[in-house]
């Protein structure tokens, strides 16, 4: 087997074109992470002045996004920082590490949003219950500042986007630009508007509340695709096509068995299960499985890759693992409708439940004399609203878990 005496090639491909492009992308992601930083402190100095200057709570929502910038990419930086260097405590690197640091940043950023919402509706209740309007100095100063943080940070965005297929990072950098882009747009807008027409003071903080929810929304949805990440979500289609294609044509008296491609971080992990006849020695075919290992993991997604050689196809999986599952899932198909509908109504007795006693805590506060001679009473002890919030957090978790399990048994 002339082909398996190739099999001799070095774990790493050869320096050439690829290690140049990798070089310069290495250069660019440097870059990148460097101006994101200068911007972001440069930005928040601006902000803190806008804010001092206007006390607008929409231009407060834009500095709490940039403030929570830089201590996203702080973390980001230490997760990068982390992945680069050998620990023998990590034998496989810390590729995962990326993935969980993006998960960390949508924490903080939705947390710092919760607050700004917290603030604002604190300012619409002081104005519309008790006439204590807030007071907006709304100068060309903080207009010139949110405009040119604006242009520089959709710079950045353009700028970071390019760069994010090649690093879930550069993917968050961008996510923050752009999010500081809508913000100050929209302090920009509220600021306009309350200027325009002064009895529209409330657009200030509903501009605030819209801002700091839409920020959050997104950050969630990174965060979902973040967790499907390390969980371990199957590679697309077409990624898994090529990696089959690139199998098969490796040796003539190869045959693809199976390919599995899921994430292992932002990258994927590859198993790959290869027929060679049964007749040839194990040296033979060790080297043609570890030349084919070798391509698999010179590819630029790819973070391990794992090729196991039979002499015969099987017909069920030869991991624990996945014949459990499949057994499971077996069972569940053969389960009865009613099992299923069981699981339903348990999960509208629970959303019964739910507005039960949201309809009662309403009831009740509303029925509540508010506290005498007192004019600085909380928030949360004059809105009946707020008041039904620990309920709703309370029973949200076991409701959406309930949900998820009746749609898995369907």
């Amino acid at each position: 087997m002339e082909e398996a005496g190739n099999a001799a090639a070095p774990l790493l491909p050869p320096a050439g074109p690829s290690a140049a492009s990798n070089g310069a992308l290495a250069r660019h992601l440097k870059m990148a992470t460097r101006l994101s930083w200068a911007a972001n402190w440069l930005l928040l100095v601006l902000k803190i002045a806008a804010f001092a200057l206007s006390m607008s709570k929409a231009v407060l929502a834009s500095l709490a996004d940039s403030a929570v910038d830089l201590a996203s990419q702080m973390v980001l930086s230490v997760a990068e920082h982390s992945m680069k260097r050998y620990n023998p405590r990590f034998p496989i690197g810390r590729g995962k590490l990326e993935a969980l640091a993006v998960i960390c940043c949508a924490s903080i950023m939705s947390m710092a949003s919760l607050e700004v919402v917290q603030f604002s509706a604190l300012d619409l209740y002081n104005g519309w219950a008790k006439g204590e309007r807030p007071s907006l100095e709304l100068g060309p100063a903080m207009f010139a500042i949110l405009l040119l943080g604006s242009a520089m940070k959709l710079s950045l965005y353009w700028y970071c986007n390019w760069l994010k297929g090649s690093s879930d990072s550069m993917g968050a950098l961008a996510e923050d630009h752009i999010n500081d882009v809508a913000s100050n747009l929209g302090a920009l807008l509220a600021a306009v508007v309350v200027k325009a027409w002064p009895e529209g003071w409330w657009v200030d903080g509903a501009a605030a509340i819209v801002i700091a929810l839409v920020i959050m929304l997104r950050w969630s949805m990174i965060t979902y695709s973040q967790v499907l990440k390390i969980v371990g979500q199957a590679a697309p289609e077409a990624f898994t096509r090529q990696v089959e294609a690139l199998a098969a044509a490796h040796h003539p008296a190869l045959e693809v068995d199976v390919v599995r491609c899921y994430h292992f971080g932002p990258r994927y992990n590859v198993e790959m299960e290869v027929v060679l006849p049964g007749a040839m020695t194990v040296a033979e075919s060790h080297d043609i499985a570890l030349d084919l290992q070798h391509k698999l993991e010179a590819l630029e997604d790819v973070e391990r890759a794992f090729v196991h050689v039979d002499y015969e196809k099987r017909s069920w999986p030869e991991h624990k693992v996945e014949r459990t599952l499949m057994e499971r899932q077996a069972a569940r198909r053969g389960a009865t409708s009613q099992q299923a509908q069981c699981a339903q109504l348990k999960f509208l007795a629970m959303v019964a439940l739910l507005v039960a006693l949201t309809a009662t805590s309403v009831a009740a506060q509303a029925a509540s004399p508010p506290p005498a001679g007192n004019s600085t009473v909380p928030l949360y002890q004059t809105n009946a609203m707020v008041s039904v919030l620990p309920i709703l957090l309370l029973f949200f978790i076991p409701i959406s878990l309930v949900f998820c399990c009746t749609v898995c048994m369907n």
